[in-house]
């Protein structure tokens, strides 16, 4: 293998296992191929790597990159990079190794395009305490007991139950009082891709059946949102927000995404522009550039108020819903979103830009970091020369 002779603007890509298999297979997801493509237009040394791959001794990773002069993905040995992009997760039994590697990033000042995972209680708690957010968040608690479960219910006809951490609708279970005052949990299986429905006669009877599911793990009870329905189907929204080339942030799109029949989460549901759901709703010309002025207003609030906790971020994609008489309601935020209803909704096209944002963002920072050390570097000759700093 090559070793990576040039350590400036190297862009490192953490991958899954899964994508890491597919890529020795020379099949890489079509979402990591266009991200390899856009760095055409930034001319970073971008290799894409996982966990396993890092050798923390040797502070050096073997690593996928796209070669351009004949068009095909080749494996090299690369330095630790300037850059990080987190695409992937890390499985429980490389965490350890994961906060070894990133320890060592730190010191040698790697740029993290997007630093955090953003659980859902955690995001939520903090929330709870920014004043410009409160009117947008859902009651919310995390539970301890079967109180908890009890306390909700009386005061909500309907509750979701959701880890505090997971993506893809995992770990969600609708529950709801219906009119002979039984009692009906929902839930998505995504091992065999369908819906699972329960009753009972009783809100107690449901605790044995929470205990299985949540194995221990911790989760939030939150009330449900009258959402907004089209042809019967709940609909929510997906916003991708990214910072560009010159480090602003701006909407790369924003999906509606409408569930699929009895579903009660809008995975693998149909996406479509926000317009087209203005539209289906029949909002008059005023009534649509309101709105839009204020979900701009509520997303970029998100965004900046996620980073004054976190840090910067180069995307979030933030979840969140209009209720049936058009008020905004957050749901969650992803730091390393997949973009799927983007691409269903906006197109080929705008999902790479969304890819392209990526690269240049990160040359952006490479650039603003190298022009700190230069000034550094300046001001040190100037202290040796005895001239003061201003």
């Amino acid at each position: 293998m090559n070793v990576q002779k040039y350590l400036t603007g190297h862009l490192g890509v953490l991958v899954s296992n899964r994508a890491w298999r597919a890529l020795c297979k020379n099949k890489p997801h079509y979402r990591l191929k266009q991200l390899a493509k856009a760095n055409a237009n930034a001319n970073l040394n971008l290799f894409f790597f996982t966990v396993n791959t890092v050798d923390k001794k040797k502070k050096l990773i073997k690593g996928y990159y796209f070669d351009f002069t004949d068009n095909s993905w080749k494996t090299a040995i690369f330095s630790y990079p300037a850059t990080i992009y987190r695409r992937g997760g890390v499985c429980k039994k490389e965490r350890k190794s994961y906060r070894t590697f990133v320890r060592q990033c730190n010191k040698k000042k790697t740029l993290f395009l997007n630093p955090s995972s953003l659980g859902n209680w955690d995001i939520y708690n903090y929330f709870s305490s920014v004043k410009p957010l409160k009117p947008y968040l859902l009651q919310t608690i995390l539970y301890e007991d079967p109180e908890d479960l009890f306390y909700m219910m009386k005061k909500h006809k309907t509750i979701y139950l959701k880890g505090v951490t997971g993506r893809k609708g995992q770990n969600v279970v609708r529950v709801e009082r219906l009119p002979d005052n039984q009692y009906q949990c929902k839930y998505y299986d995504h091992t065999k891709r369908k819906v699972h429905l329960l009753r009972y006669k009783k809100l107690d009877q449901i605790v044995p059946f929470i205990d299985k599911f949540y194995k221990g793990k911790k989760f939030m009870v939150q009330e449900a949102i009258d959402l907004l329905e089209v042809n019967h189907r709940r609909v929510d929204l997906r916003a991708e927000l990214q910072r560009n080339k010159i480090g602003e942030i701006e909407i790369s799109g924003v999906s509606a995404r409408k569930s699929k029949k009895d579903s009660p989460i809008t995975i693998h549901a149909n996406a479509f522009p926000l317009d087209e759901l203005f539209d289906l709703k029949k909002l008059s010309s005023e009534e649509k550039f309101k709105m839009k002025q204020q979900i701009e207003n509520f997303l970029y609030t998100v965004y900046k108020k996620t980073e004054d906790k976190y840090g910067q971020f180069v995307e979030i994609g933030i979840d969140f819903a209009l209720t049936k008489d058009f008020q905004i309601k957050f749901i969650e935020c992803n730091s390393q979103s997949a973009k799927v209803s983007l691409l269903k909704a906006h197109g080929k096209n705008t999902l790479n830009k969304a890819m392209l944002n990526i690269v240049l963002y990160a040359k952006y920072l490479l650039a603003e970091k190298a022009g700190v050390e230069r000034k550094g570097k300046l001001t040190l000759v100037r202290k040796e020369d005895g001239v003061v700093n201003i």
